[in-house]
């Protein structure tokens, strides 16, 4: 279900009920959306939320605010697809729950769909990982749905400005998931230095299995195991099988 934008302005406009024929005009002329601007002017917005009751609570909300336009609402990343063919607006706050797909490939679509768009997540709970990840696809903050209503307008008036909303607490999560994400690719890097047998030895040390075990799976001597061994230590800079395996398994290889 979504608003027509055309239908939500004349309405607001109008001051009354559209009729169905008006509507169904609205819908059938084929214009071209305009490109998201601020200009001084209103801010456009698109709410995206699939909880019927928090979503018509921002509804009231973004009505009542002379400097923003509601384009429309979607509860589904469908329903958001069908709006920015009609409109490109300024911002969409943006749920990370969403039927038929999630709120992180949605802001990867609008971000190509519609550049300039400010995407900002919606979440109910506190989640930096999930956070850094839509982060990365182009999201310029997020807020928590328990977020004052105050703070909500201010955040979204901010970014519609221009400004990358990060509070303090999310500037340290976020470097924190980044400097995690550095460590893991520097990780792979080392691990990438590997040869085929080496990383087949190191896989089967992340599980736990001891040389003659890894021995008789790989169908090698155990002096060869030893050997390979060795080689991974000094590759991974790391000086016992212990640390190897915490290692691997950083990178991902325990993961396949």
């Amino acid at each position: 279900m979504f608003l027509d934008p055309l239908g939500e302005s004349s309405y607001a406009s109008g001051g009354g009920n559209m009729s169905s024929q008006s509507l169904s005009k609205g819908v059938k002329k084929k214009r071209q959306p305009k490109p998201a601007e601020r200009s001084g002017g209103k801010i456009s917005i698109i709410l995206v939320d699939d909880h019927p009751i928090f979503l018509s609570g921002l509804q009231q909300l973004f009505r009542k605010q002379p400097d923003f336009e509601l384009l429309g609402v979607a509860e589904s990343v469908a329903d958001l697809e069908n709006l920015l063919e009609k409109a490109k607006p300024q911002v969409i706050l943006m749920d990370f729950e969403l039927p038929e797909g999630d709120g992180i490939s949605a802001t990867a679509f609008v971000r190509k769909q519609s550049p300039e768009t400010k995407v900002v997540m919606l979440t109910g709970y506190d989640n930096p990982p999930l956070i850094f990840r839509a982060l990365k696809v182009g999201a310029v903050g997020y807020l928590l749905k328990n977020t004052r209503s105050k703070e909500i307008l201010e955040t979204l008036r901010k970014v519609a400005d221009g400004e990358v909303f990060l509070n303090p607490d999310l500037a340290r999560k976020f470097l924190h998931e980044f400097q995690r994400d550095q460590e893991v690719e520097e990780l792979r890097r080392l691990v990438q230095t590997l040869t085929n047998r080496e990383e087949e030895v190191l896989r089967l040390v992340a599980t736990g299995a001891s040389n003659k075990e890894i021995s008789q799976q790989l169908f090698i001597s155990e002096l060869t195991v030893k050997m390979h061994l060795a080689s991974i230590f000094r590759k991974l800079q790391v000086n016992d099988r212990t640390k190897a395996a915490v290692l691997a398994l950083k990178a991902g290889l325990g993961d396949e």
